[in-house]
């Protein structure tokens, strides 16, 4: 019996650029195997903290700009964020 492939990585980078520029709109990131996993990283999300190694960062800031909600699937669990402006304009 095989393992199943492993899907490819999640490109953060990318799917923060995406959600800032379609604000108040939920986009999926990927699918995660482990629901642990996933709401691991919602919650870094939603924090700012940074995902991994922390001299990366993360492309989820400034905190609180970002909402991430997880969904269980047959395969785990999907990982989708959502930009809200909402604070953006008491930060500057």
């Amino acid at each position: 019996m095989s393992r199943p492939t492993r899907p490819p990585r999640a490109d953060h980078q990318q799917a923060a650029a995406h959600a800032r520029q379609q604000p108040g709109v939920w986009l999926p990131v990927t699918e995660y195997r482990s629901v642990l996993t996933a709401r691991t990283v919602a919650y870094r999300i939603r924090t700012g903290r940074p995902l991994g190694n922390t001299r990366y960062g993360t492309p989820y800031t400034p905190a609180d700009l970002f909402e991430a909600r997880t969904e269980l699937t047959d395969d785990g669990a999907r990982l989708d964020i959502r930009y809200t402006a909402r604070q953006e304009s008491t930060l500057r």
